[in-house]
């Protein structure tokens, strides 16, 4: 009985480690949404991200699910400190901005953020590249 409740308690130790996204994990769902390649309606943008911190995780709540998050997933705060150039012919836009993002996998078990807020931290300007 004592290695059947052992077996079970490492296996749940797995099951929750394995829905805590690490920085790669983070920086992989944040580049996906922030590096985009010029359309004809918009420039090319690339992301350069400075940190991560990584919060607490919990389970979806009802404002999660409302938002579009699965309702069994476990979402985790993160804090992502990161900077978006958007290249025109002219000049490239230059955005510091600071992210709180909820952080869970989707229904494809893919890594995925939504903002929970985002704060501008400096718009500059660069010269054309």
């Amino acid at each position: 009985m004592k290695k059947l409740l052992l077996v079970l308690a490492t296996f749940s130790l797995f099951s929750c480690t394995a829905q805590t996204p690490v920085k790669a994990d983070i920086e992989k769902a944040l580049l996906s949404t922030w590096d985009k390649p010029a359309t004809s309606s918009g420039p090319k943008q690339s992301a350069t991200i400075h940190s991560i911190k990584i919060g607490t995780g919990a389970k979806a709540n009802v404002q999660d699910k409302i938002d579009g998050i699965p309702d069994k997933a476990t979402v985790t705060i993160a804090q992502i400190d990161f900077t978006v150039r958007e290249y025109y012919n002219d000049k490239t836009l230059v955005t510091h901005r600071v992210m709180t993002a909820k952080v869970y996998k989707d229904q494809f078990g893919e890594w995925a953020l939504k903002s929970n807020g985002m704060k501008v931290i400096e718009n500059t300007s660069e010269p054309a590249k």
